[in-house]
């Protein structure tokens, strides 16, 4: 085996990608999270103006999220359709003002009403080191999302 070709990079990612994700600062999310200088909402909405989806790869930019009516920030990211199945493998990256990124991957469904589960896989600013999901819906014309805190 060539440690440094291309069998060794699929050996030593898992090592260092394990490493950075499960740093000792990690902490679980909860909808009563005690951090209240930087607190997520443990239920929002995205609404789907920035989108396109062309076959099977969907992108968005700049979705406006809202929580209880007032706006809390912005959601980017992509989507690819896995072959044979009804879902999609997405990464998200929601933006909160003055707070930071949140980072989420996983999968969500092709189907309307369907929760799919994402998990939170990074953050910046004061949601470093945040771990946990978010289930995700689409309504029946998929330009709604609800997000909810496991």
């Amino acid at each position: 085996m060539n440690l440094f070709g291309f069998s060794g990079l699929f050996f030593l990612l898992p090592l260092i990608a394990g490493n950075t994700i499960r740093g000792s600062g990690a902490r679980r999310l909860s909808s009563s999270d005690s951090d209240s200088s930087c607190p997520l909402p443990s239920r929002f909405y995205e609404t789907a103006i920035n989108s396109q989806f062309h076959g099977e790869i969907g992108g968005w930019d700049r979705n406006p999220i809202a929580s209880n009516g007032v706006g809390i920030g912005e959601s980017s990211g992509n989507c690819l359709m896995l072959p044979g199945q009804r879902r999609f493998g997405c990464i998200v990256t929601l933006e909160f003002p003055n707070e930071g990124n949140l980072m989420l991957q996983g999968f969500e469904s092709s189907r309307a009403n369907v929760d799919m589960t994402l998990g939170i896989v990074g953050g910046t600013g004061c949601h470093e080191g945040k771990t946990g999901s978010y289930r995700v819906r689409a309504n029946s014309r998929f330009n709604k999302m609800t997000y909810t805190l496991d």
